[in-house]
């Protein structure tokens, strides 16, 4: 049996600690915005990489849009291994 979140927005939400604590992030007056997100599947296209960011990238831009984000590396930082 599987433990996989419902969804890949819910897993990016998750990696940040819960709906409350993304809304908070974004300043929003409800959770409502949050949860909606989670319902569709899809995240605004302009909330996309300030989300992964603060999950530390444990979902990439590609997952949670790939009509956006259509290659793996799209939106992800390249690190620096000097």
């Amino acid at each position: 049996m599987s433990t996989k979140s419902k969804n890949i927005t819910h897993e990016a939400v998750r990696a940040i600690g819960s709906i409350s604590a993304v809304s908070r992030r974004f300043d929003f007056k409800s959770v409502q915005s949050v949860a909606n997100w989670i319902n569709h599947d899809q995240v605004p296209a302009e909330r996309v990489i300030q989300l992964c960011a603060w999950g530390n990238w444990k979902v990439t831009p590609h997952e949670l849009r790939p009509d956006i984000y259509p290659n793996p590396g799209d939106g992800v930082p390249e690190v620096s291994l000097a």
